[in-house]
């Protein structure tokens, strides 16, 4: 597993060892910003051709479907999450009964779930980010819960096949925001368990933003999507862009949404670039480190915060973020403030030596 990282961690620029900002943004590999280049400098010299950007896009569906472990059908490739929880959301919110949501939730999973079933049927959750605190609250009026595998405010990691487990007791879906995990760790239920699973593609998984994926259960993709685009339908290759009739795609392609083509072309290298690194070596990495940053500090007297399982983000409330922040920066380590929380994250980029780093400089702010 060291070797296997070791030679990952060339890939990239040395300033990225002290990245602890992967929560906000991730690194992309040596491969990923040549890819985009490349593209770059053929439409500059007017030697580009959409269509080959146009196969560089689909391909990213076997790509992904690969890491989640899902066959390509149930992948729609979006540009950000939103068309995904919108798709899946409202056709649970015609189903009556209300949405369960944490108010601390990241708004690209809330806001499109909270449009489909109106604000006057949301349910809305307090306290710790953890499985209990949502399955406390079900009850058989509860159609669907929003949850991301990671809470993006304080990195809690929620206990997801308790709280798939709990939802199913209660009759309610589970739609899973998982941008802050995938592509280090690995999902901790089969892929089609929940009702979607959706991710954004520049933290984790190294892509420029811009891209981002829709896991949606088979028996529910035979809606229309409310906003069709031509890459969801399937006769377009035969008749072109242009006129009727409204042919979808079956399975999750039909919510494909028109590509921003060179996002595209960094994703697939960055997706690429994964796929060489087993999940389990980049999981086993990325929480050893964090783990060793929640221990250290948790001895020095911080109150970390704790969710349900090991989480690749390290989270804690400080005085003074910024000054903080500058600390930290200017001893090469990068992070984040999120409500009132400094946020630390972990990718295979990072190294032993960060963590010692942010340990130092965090106890002399003690």
């Amino acid at each position: 597993m060291v070797d296997v990282i070791g030679g990952a961690q060339r890939a990239f620029p040395a300033t990225a060892a002290g990245y602890l900002d992967t929560p906000s943004m991730g690194v992309p590999p040596e491969s990923t910003v040549a890819a985009v280049e490349d593209a770059l400098r053929s439409w500059s010299a007017a030697s580009a051709g959409f269509e080959h950007w146009d196969v560089t896009h689909a391909q990213c569906r076997s790509l992904i479907a690969r890491e989640v472990g899902t066959a390509e059908t149930n992948v729609a490739l979006i540009p950000s999450v939103v068309p995904g929880v919108s798709y899946v959301s409202t056709q649970l919110a015609r189903r009556g009964g209300v949405l369960l949501a944490h108010r601390s939730e990241f708004r690209s999973l809330l806001l499109p779930a909270m449009q489909a079933y109106g604000e006057e049927r949301v349910r809305w959750v307090d306290g710790p980010y953890v499985a209990a605190t949502f399955a406390d609250a079900l009850d058989h009026d509860v159609s669907a819960v929003v949850v991301s595998t990671v809470g993006s405010h304080d990195g809690s990691r929620v206990d997801l096949p308790g709280l798939l487990d709990a939802c199913h007791q209660a009759g309610a879906e589970l739609v899973v925001d998982a941008t802050q995990s995938l592509g280090v760790i690995a999902l901790d239920v089969p892929a089609e368990a929940p009702a979607a699973i959706v991710a954004a593609g520049y933290k984790g998984l190294l892509a420029p933003r811009g891209t981002g994926y829709g896991i949606v259960r088979p028996d529910l993709t035979d809606d229309v999507p409310a906003h069709p685009s031509p890459y969801g339908m399937a006769d377009t290759s035969v008749v072109g862009p242009y006129g009727p009739p409204l042919l979808p795609f079956t399975g999750a392609a039909r919510l494909d949404q028109s590509p921003a083509w060179f996002s595209w072309v960094g994703a697939r290298a960055g997706l690429e670039f994964l796929g060489g690194i087993p999940v389990a070596a980049r999981e086993e990495h990325s929480l050893r480190l964090a783990r060793r940053l929640h221990d250290g500090l948790a001895d020095a007297g911080f109150p970390v915060v704790d969710g349900d399982r090991p989480s690749p983000v390290v989270s804690l409330p400080v005085q003074a973020p910024g000054d903080v922040l500058a600390d930290l920066e200017r001893a090469g380590v990068r992070a984040a403030v999120r409500r009132g929380m400094l946020r630390m994250g972990f990718h295979l980029y990072v190294t032993d030596e960060a963590v010692d780093t942010a340990l130092d400089v965090l106890v002399r702010h003690r």
